[in-house]
């Protein structure tokens, strides 16, 4: 930063420790070297309460984390001004754990948990069709974007208004995969609101793993999806995904952890897998489900800009950030809000022509015999 900018590594750490502030023009080309408005760095912001719960710490994605929780953090700015306008679902994630550490769960305890969070919602034994919805439903904020990396396939937090905050890779994405990810950042959200930046950190893999076990368990309750199971041969599993929306890999190794299936049993059908091409052209319906998109945060700027609520040129300056930015992070077509709104033309049905004859627009069905 100090190099693009031409100016004292002292002189940048002080600017993000906050012991100084840039003049204006320096405040102008910091917002050009990072691609932002100027208003961004005017815009007040409380720290989160909580930390960004991602699926890898590897040292070589310390440059893609950053970036993501960047954009999670746009995310909660977005959001800010559609709550300005609008009002959004009320937050509704129940405490499951009901006051213990997440050191204590235990691997039955994921079952009840999922149980105890699917009764809350109404959900029941039903399958989720479609966790993107749900999330929404419940007063999570979701964005979909294209990381541009195979790494990470989603990250989220507690934002510092108390509001659940997701953000999931498009890159190399399908429908069941999308659920399941989307299921494994809402057990974090249920699970892991009250731990630190220094436990997650320690407790990566531990973490993790009970996030991969409560969004099985969520996705595929034992006791209905265990009936459903007869034979778990592969052309079944290819069956119960149509219903379930989790991929065969993923049923697969949930049967394998409620004990239905042993290690050789899994063993084959993972090779069953591997030979049908599963593994590098993808699961039956991944070419034929469209890709679930959030659309809370689209839906919201659209209906006042059509209300007239707000203009998009009067929207545009109270958003922190580039209109291209936001429209990736709110789900918008790319330049909707640089899109001049069209003018509406209402036609008369009768017209006077300029020679003063009334001529009749519009056409009369002539019946033609055969």
């Amino acid at each position: 930063m100090a190099d693009l900018m031409q100016r004292a590594p002292s002189t940048i750490i002080r600017w993000e420790d906050g012991e100084t502030f840039p003049e204006p023009q320096a405040l102008s080309e910091l917002a050009a070297t990072l691609n932002v408005p100027e208003d961004f760095f005017l815009t007040l912001r409380p720290g989160s309460p909580g930390p960004s719960f991602f699926r890898s710490f590897a040292g070589a994605l310390k440059g893609e984390r950053l970036v993501q929780q960047v954009r999670l953090a746009w995310l909660q700015d977005v959001t800010a001004v559609a709550e300005h306008y609008a009002y959004l679902p009320a937050v509704d994630i129940p405490d499951v754990l009901a006051g213990r550490h997440f050191k204590t769960l235990r691997e039955d305890d994921f079952e009840g948990l999922a149980q105890i969070a699917r009764e809350h919602w109404g959900i029941g034994l039903r399958p989720i069709l479609d966790m993107i919805a749900l999330m929404e439903r419940i007063g999570v904020v979701v964005a979909s974007e294209a990381m541009e990396t195979n790494q990470l396939d989603g990250l989220s937090r507690w934002g510092s208004d108390g509001r659940p905050y997701v953000l999931l890779a498009n890159d190399k994405q399908s429908y069941a995969r999308r659920q399941f990810d989307a299921a494994h950042e809402l057990a974090h959200l249920l699970l892991h609101r009250e731990i630190t930046e220094d436990e997650f950190e320690d407790n990566f893999k531990l973490i993790e793993d009970q996030a991969h076990r409560f969004a099985s368990a969520f996705l595929l309750p034992s006791s209905q999806f265990c009936a459903e199971v007869d034979t778990a041969a592969i052309w079944e599993l290819e069956r119960l995904k149509a219903r379930w929306r989790v991929s065969i890999k993923a049923q697969i190794m949930r049967l394998q952890r409620l004990n239905v299936l042993d290690r050789g049993a899994a063993t084959k059908l993972y090779k069953i897998y591997s030979a049908k091409g599963y593994s590098s052209k993808g699961e039956p319906f991944d070419d034929v489900w469209p890709l679930q998109q959030p659309t809370l945060l689209s839906d919201i700027f659209k209906a006042i800009v059509d209300a007239e609520q707000i203009s998009k040129p009067a929207l545009c300056q109270d958003l922190p950030l580039f209109p291209h930015d936001v429209e990736s992070l709110a789900g918008l077509p790319a330049g909707w809000l640089t899109m001049e709104a069209a003018r509406v033309v209402v036609l008369k049905t009768t017209a006077v022509s300029r020679l003063g004859k009334t001529e009749i627009t519009g056409s009369n069905v002539v019946p033609l015999k055969r």
